[in-house]
């Protein structure tokens, strides 16, 4: 066709920073490229001028979600469609006179710039590992209407066919994928000096359940009056990012309600840890769920308006060839440990365990106040490097936390002390206290470091160092703005101090000599 469009974008990927927000929003901005080239005709020896009459011009920013399980079969979503109008007012003339002979199109170029809601799930691939590219995606697509007019030059055969070609054509630009990927902002103040952790430590006061032993089968238990006497206090990092491999726990415990002789009886022998990930796909019958999120209605979305880039297999269930497996069923979930299989997580405790037993030092009589009476447990927990096992959903990788309409990702340390306690008739019986944290796992942009020599250039007396992504050098949208797009001012740097003017007598001036042009003066 002599006309034909394609979508530019300044960056086939976005980047969106810090939590999920329903009130912020991303620019996503480029060009839609228009090229008009004269058609080369059987009965005529040299190109004909193509003229053209843009009447609109849109583009849309589209994202979706698609979920394939064994248990809920599929089920799509349509996230988000934002659309575009270009072309303002009146219809735009757009002409190749002068260049209908070159082989190359004339082209214009429209920019574009939509705002993408800051709430948006990153893009991923999830669900069935057998379904090929379903789970969240975003793409730009354009469409353009024209109608072709008639020129001077025009042969008899398109003067002929003249009323059949002023007909509105409508033109769709090919799809263009977008990629979303979120950052979380890693604190300018480093954590402390024990961490291991790019994020600070976060405290949790812990309310332990008890619960019966896995290693004892009999029905005696601690009596629960002194295991609520313990008093646990948790610290991990607010957040892990993907490339760390390991996890900083500090445990803090204290009996100061304890007796002197249920501190004798009361042992902590060891704890057991884990970091689990617990993924829930779930189907478009959560309305629930779905109504959170700033999803388009339902008249929008499918079947009543299908996805513009569905995933083949929805055919099938349409026709009635595949069905949900499980109708009642509206959620499906897959859990598993992010620990190497060789890592049982135990961790034994040094010395016979009576951890409450606080005995003042040798030649002090003073008794320690109640805030130094904690015992201190501190690991860190090695994280599996890679993936390590497969199921129906594909490897079992890493991925960072979030929550969207119809998959979700969390994160729990799971941990266990086990609490022996000797009876006063001397027997012993076992028992564990069990608490699960929350846990954050984010993606961190790749920090810039300094180049290396392999990546400078000497030319002649100046060194050049080889240019960055522009993006990594532009500081962060929360730097700049407020959530509210406020501009954010530092008033912690003074203004500069005013200084007069220089006197008219310091000043130099530059005047042309009235008999020769060509001769200036300075004075």
């Amino acid at each position: 066709m002599p006309v034909s469009i394609d979508i530019i974008p300044f960056s086939d990927s976005l980047e969106l920073y810090g939590e999920p927000d329903f009130s912020s929003a991303f620019s996503l901005a480029g060009h839609v490229s228009i090229s008009l080239s004269s058609p080369s005709l059987m009965f005529q020896r040299r190109r004909s001028i193509t003229r053209a009459l843009m009447q609109s011009l849109t583009v849309t920013f589209e994202g979706q979600s698609e979920i394939i399980t064994p248990d809920i079969g599929y089920a799509p979503l349509r996230l988000c469609s934002i659309t575009r109008e270009l072309v303002n007012g009146e219809p735009i003339d757009l002409s190749n006179e002068g260049h209908e002979g070159s082989n190359k199109p004339c082209s214009w170029n429209v920019i574009f710039d939509i705002p993408v809601p800051g709430w948006l799930p990153t893009t991923s691939t999830h669900g069935d590992r057998s379904a090929v590219e379903a789970g969240t995606r975003y793409a730009l697509y354009a469409t353009a209407t024209f109608i072709y007019l008639e020129d001077g030059n025009s042969s008899i055969f398109s003067s002929f066919c003249s009323p059949f070609g002023c007909r509105t054509h409508t033109i769709n630009a090919p799809r263009c994928p977008v990629t979303l990927a979120r950052f979380a902002e890693v604190p300018s103040a480093p954590s402390s000096s024990s961490s291991t952790s790019v994020f600070p430590m976060a405290l949790f006061v812990v309310d332990a359940q008890s619960g019966q032993d896995d290693t004892e089968t009999d029905t005696m238990t601690i009596p629960p009056e002194i295991l609520k006497k313990i008093q646990v206090v948790a610290s991990i990092p607010n957040a892990v990012t993907l490339d760390e491999i390991s996890v900083p726990l500090i445990l803090r415990l204290q009996g100061n309600e304890l007796d002197g002789s249920q501190r004798e009886r009361l042992r902590i022998t060891d704890f057991t840890v884990d970091v689990e990930q617990i993924e829930t796909y779930r189907s478009t019958t959560s309305l629930d769920c779905v109504a959170r999120f700033m999803v388009p209605p339902r008249t929008q979305q499918p079947p009543s308006l299908p996805l513009r880039n569905a995933h083949p297999v929805h055919t099938l269930y349409e026709v009635g060839l595949l069905m949900t497996p499980n109708p009642s069923k509206s959620t499906s979930t897959r859990s598993f440990s992010l620990f190497d299989p060789s890592n049982s997580g135990k961790y034994i405790i040094s010395g016979d365990g009576r951890v409450f037993v606080h005995d003042p030092p040798k030649g002090n009589v003073t008794t320690p106040s109640p805030s130094e009476n904690w015992y201190v447990l501190e690991a860190n927990l090695p994280l599996a490097p890679e993936p390590h096992q497969l199921d129906w959903a594909g490897l079992r990788s890493r991925r960072i936390s979030e929550n969207s309409p119809l998959f979700s990702v969390c994160h729990l340390m799971h941990i266990a002390l086990r609490c022996v306690y000797e009876q006063p008739d001397s027997e012993v019986v076992c028992e564990r206290l069990h608490f699960s944290l929350p846990m954050q796992h984010v993606r961190v942009a790749v920090p810039q470091s300094n180049p290396s020599a392999a990546d400078r250039t000497i030319v002649g007396a100046k060194e050049l160092q080889k240019s960055v992504p522009y993006s990594h050098s532009l500081p962060a949208y929360s730097q700049l703005f407020y959530s509210n797009g406020e501009r954010k001012i530092d008033y912690s740097t003074p203004l500069p101090l005013y200084e007069p003017p220089p006197s008219a007598s310091s000043s130099s001036s530059f005047t042309l000599d009235n008999s020769d042009d060509d001769q200036k003066s300075i004075s």
